[in-house]
């Protein structure tokens, strides 16, 4: 008897990232494609539906052989109405049922999930904080997004939509944020606020070493750049790194002191930067927690990656079709 299939398919506001993974959550194959986000919600939703017809296809299998669809979403999540409210990075995604919608397409049940939820049980069940109860899961990327693990379950709230800790305001005069508030963390944290402040840098005239690495990459710089420009002692980048650590350090404290997390597992592009920025936020921790708080915390950097969000949701798919059969 053939094994049972479950896809999962992570939603963000740059990549559709699909896996295809048998009953014991072995991934069997992967597609990848860069999401449409200026075609609309439905040509989006038919991306997602071909990006799991495209993993059954390379495993040789069909819609047939699919047992459920995990997806998860970047965006504010209505876990008691099943609807998608709005997504800051993709556009038109306002009230939408995605689980309906693609499940109608694929003839399949389907289970959705905020995507920092997803990625943190990911990392509780299988990565970085394997075997751990309270583990609070920050992303650092295009966005910032946070998930709470609390004893062993993912803490929602009363709708679906706790441990948005990239909109926690921490300058209120900043930058306009896609949510519509001003001085998001994820507008003065995230890899999209560190570049942007290289690039005004830039166009502001300041002697940077970061001239001649935009140079060499079509005329604008990236996160690592940046990172790689601070760690070489160049002053400019090392005052945008500083800001970007200062803030989010103060985000980090706040959820500690709040939620009295074992670990703290920090993901997405810009936990790339290592001891960069792994040491400084250990040290504001150590600093400025509360002492009970602060001695009972790892801060570890996450381990699955790009998986991370699809092993949530494999997990996810897995535990409720248990529920199903008690």
């Amino acid at each position: 008897m053939q094994d049972k299939l479950y896809a999962a398919v992570d939603l963000g506001g740059t990549k559709i990232y699909a896996v295809l993974a048998d009953n014991r959550g072995r991934i069997l194959s992967s597609v990848r494609y860069e999401t449409l986000v200026h075609e609309g919600p439905e040509a989006i939703l038919e991306q997602m539906a071909n990006s799991v017809r495209d993993v059954l296809a390379q495993t040789g299998a069909g819609l047939s052989h699919l047992s459920a669809v995990g997806v998860c979403l970047a965006g504010f999540f209505d876990w008691q109405k099943r609807l998608l409210i709005h997504s800051p990075n993709i556009p038109g995604f306002d009230q939408f049922g995605v689980e309906e919608r693609l499940s109608k397409k694929l003839g399949v049940s389907v289970l959705a999930e905020n995507d920092a939820n997803a990625a943190a049980i990911g990392e509780a069940r299988c990565g970085a904080a394997s075997g751990s109860q309270d583990v609070l899961y920050i992303t650092v990327s295009t966005g910032i997004g946070a998930g709470l693990v609390l004893d062993g379950q993912i803490y929602r709230g009363s709708r679906g939509f706790a441990g948005e800790a990239g909109h926690m305001v921490v300058k209120p005069d900043g930058f306009l944020c896609g949510c519509g508030r001003h001085g998001c963390l994820e507008t003065v944290a995230s890899g999209t606020a560190i570049t942007r402040a290289a690039n005004l840098a830039l166009q502001s005239g300041k002697t940077t070493i970061l001239r001649d690495m935009a140079r060499q990459q079509g005329g604008s710089v990236n996160t690592a750049s940046v990172f790689r420009a601070a760690h070489d002692g160049d002053e400019t980048a090392q005052e945008i790194v500083s800001e970007a650590i200062y803030y989010l350090g103060i985000a980090l404290v706040n959820l500690v002191n709040m939620l009295n997390p074992e670990i703290v597992v920090i993901g997405g592009g810009v936990s790339e930067a290592g001891e960069q920025l792994f040491a400084p936020l250990e040290k504001t921790i150590e600093n400025s927690a509360i002492p009970p708080a602060a001695a009972s915390v790892t801060l570890k950097k996450a381990t699955l990656g790009v998986e991370a969000g699809v092993t949530g949701m494999l997990c996810l798919l897995k535990e409720a079709e248990i529920r199903k059969e008690r």
